[in-house]
């Protein structure tokens, strides 16, 4: 059940949290107040009526008792003059029940006759009367000697009163009975004005610490509601950044195999195209030339001629047949992604002729086309720029598997430069490399100085869900 009650207290505003913790504070504080309060005005009606009785019962009684020291007891004039003041005289309807106690715990006197010469223990209420103080309280008469009072009554005001002799000793103790009625409704009354004071106290604090609260929480409520605000739009933000991710992955999945696509076309076209017209003018040509072969011109320049003209056709003819091989990578949708780096590392040794040491981790299976054509294309692009500024820089080649990602590594120990410096210088093979991995979400670094070789990083996600987190 507390753990209920504490839920659904977290679940409130602060400023609830903070109305009901207050509540209960106050509140407690005020029966606390208010408790003690009362107590005291009982207290201090108690003791204002002992007193004011006390007075009046001496000045009615002290005639009776001068001469009791002398006789060391009541007599029966003394008994008889008691009787017509506390008996049948004008203190009767007020005192219920009166008293004398001697300094041996005797009962010399009492307006019940049959509790005359009773004799009880010295204590308590009755000891402190006769050290000389006035004793007053609401008595439940459960002592021995108010056994006869508990007959008629339930509570009644109980009140010692010291009688000093002419040179102050005390030597005897009045003791009387009073109605708690009267009394306990004027303790009533005051107690209800005193907690009408407090409640009203407390309900003023109340007040004011609510409208301070209140305006402090309307003040946190308006940020809050400026901070929803701000974080929607946040979030929204955040979701159109991921939708362009989205279109900016799809993107440069597209063009990527666009782009290969597009060379596809270029490599056909020019095989079709300008290869297939050279190839044709370079077999006319040779029959053209068997023809004029007998034929010398005047200065006997011609054969020098023809045959200049046919070199200059084969070497268009095999340049043409080369970038066409170079541009179209056919089968690669077929290939896993380490034929592919075996394709491009041997495609390059063969063009170039150079022995490239190559390590190749054979787990790296299919992937997406993406990928493949930019691993061939990284590939292929670092290794021509190794072939063409570091000759005999032996480059390296390691393509490996690390955390669903394929890492590639090429370097060479030739003589260096400064990757700033190319960058501000154009080097539009480095630029095309790094946009190329940037496209897929890869990572892309060049480790180089001048006279200390070239290093090429470069990681790409396997799955197109990693690509494009820029």
């Amino acid at each position: 059940m507390f753990t209920a009650l504490k839920q659904a207290f977290d679940r409130l505003s602060f400023s609830r949290q903070f109305m009901l913790a207050i509540i209960a504070v106050l509140a407690i504080g005020m029966l606390v107040i208010g408790s003690w309060i009362g107590h005291l005005i009982e207290r201090n009606a108690i003791n204002r009526t002992a007193a004011i009785s006390a007075v009046y019962l001496e000045s009615m009684s002290a005639a009776q008792l001068q001469n009791w020291p002398r006789a060391g007891t009541v007599d029966s004039d003394t008994h008889e003059d008691l009787d017509q003041i506390f008996v049948d005289g004008p203190l009767h309807r007020e005192v219920l029940r009166f008293k004398l106690w001697d300094a041996n715990g005797r009962i010399d006197y009492s307006n019940d006759h049959a509790q005359i010469g009773h004799v009880f223990p010295i204590q308590g209420r009755l000891a402190a009367a006769f050290a000389g103080t006035v004793q007053a309280q609401i008595s439940d008469l459960k002592e021995s000697d108010n056994l006869p009072e508990l007959v008629n009554w339930n509570q009644l005001l109980e009140i010692y009163v010291p009688i000093r002799s002419v040179n102050g000793n005390v030597y005897a103790v009045a003791e009387f009975y009073l109605s708690v009625d009267k009394l306990k409704r004027d303790i009533l009354a005051a107690q209800q004005r005193s907690w009408g004071l407090v409640a009203l106290s407390t309900l003023a604090v109340y007040l004011l610490l609510y409208s301070l609260v209140r305006r402090a929480n309307n003040t946190i409520n308006a940020q809050q509601l400026d901070l929803h605000n701000q974080l929607r739009q946040l979030h929204t933000v955040l979701d159109e950044n991921d939708r362009m991710r989205e279109q900016l992955r799809e993107a440069g999945v597209s063009t990527t195999a666009l782009n290969e696509e597009f060379l596809l076309r270029i490599a056909a076209d020019l095989h079709d195209g300008p290869a297939q017209t050279i190839a044709f003018a370079l077999m006319r040509f040779d029959e053209f030339a068997e023809t004029c072969q007998g034929c010398v011109s005047s200065q006997g320049e011609a054969p020098h001629e023809l045959s200049s003209i046919q070199n200059a056709l084969q070497c268009s003819l095999r340049d043409v047949r080369k970038i066409s091989s170079g541009l179209a990578i056919p089968g690669m949708a077929e290939m896993t992604l380490a034929d592919t780096a075996k394709r491009a590392v041997r495609d390059f040794g063969r063009l170039s002729g150079q022995s490239i040491k190559a390590e190749i981790d054979e787990t790296l299976g299919q992937a997406p086309l993406a990928v493949k054509i930019t691993v061939y294309r990284l590939l292929q692009e670092s290794l021509t720029n190794c072939w063409r500024h570091a000759p005999g820089g032996s480059p390296q080649v390691q393509v490996n598997k690390i955390d669903g990602q394929v890492s590639l590594t090429i370097t060479d120990h030739g003589a260096g430069f400064d990757p700033q410096s190319a960058a501000i210088g154009g080097r539009l093979g480095l630029a095309f490399m790094r946009e190329r991995v940037r496209l897929l979400g890869g990572v892309f670094e060049i480790d180089s100085a001048p006279g200390r070789g070239t290093c090429i990083r470069a990681r790409l996600p396997l799955s197109t869900d990693e690509m494009i987190h820029v």
